[in-house]
């Protein structure tokens, strides 16, 4: 409770809450691009802030892992107990990890389960940001990775130029970015198709 006042208090503050906004400007690039989507303002504007392998779940992780581990790791010496909870760090951090890359790559019941409270907790510390934001994240994006690269081996197709101009956009280019949409929502629909498929499998 004190964390969540803390992080709740701090966001009143006008240059905190400008930072959030920077950090919700950072997730919508990432689920721009995850999605197939070409890295534009328009596009990012339109994802989503909330991101499963963000920062502020990996925190909260730490946390839970933590109170579950020395609830059964109990020790009275006090300089042990400092010591133990000093060794203990990179287990504690190497247990989260894996948990968050779990949450990254898998979306069956038990990983929204416990993604949940990381995933709420992030609506504390992102916050919509405007377009000017948004081109520095994307900039930020583009100097420390090829999402071009990423789109053409992950969704098959290359980026034109043309589809990085948000506005205005001419019938051909609207065209080609529905199509690209296309792909994203087939590809959507099929992974939804495996799992139902993979489910009755399971029930027989």
């Amino acid at each position: 409770m004190i964390f969540l006042a803390y992080v709740v208090g701090i966001s009143l503050m006008k240059d905190i809450r400008r930072l959030y906004q920077y950090h919700g400007a950072e997730h919508k690039c990432i689920n721009c691009i995850e999605k197939g989507r070409p890295l534009t303002v328009h596009n990012v504007m339109r994802s989503s802030r909330i991101h499963k392998r963000c920062g502020t779940s990996f925190l909260f992780f730490v946390m839970f892992v933590s109170i579950i581990l020395f609830f059964f790791i109990r020790v009275q010496n006090p300089a042990l107990k400092i010591a133990l909870r000093i060794l203990l760090i990179p287990v504690i951090a190497g247990i989260s990890y894996e948990i968050i890359r779990l949450a990254g790559r898998s979306d069956n019941l038990f990983v929204k389960i416990i993604s949940a409270p990381g995933m709420l907790l992030q609506r504390l510390t992102t916050k919509e940001p405007d377009k000017s934001m948004v081109e520095v994240a994307m900039k930020s994006v583009e100097a420390v990775f090829d999402w071009k690269a990423y789109l053409n081996e992950t969704f098959g197709y290359e980026v034109d130029d043309s589809w990085l101009v948000d506005e205005p956009i001419d019938e051909e280019t609207a065209e080609d970015r529905a199509s690209v949409d296309a792909v994203e929502e087939n590809g959507q629909a099929d992974e939804e198709a495996a799992d139902g498929k993979a489910a009755d499998a399971d029930g027989v």
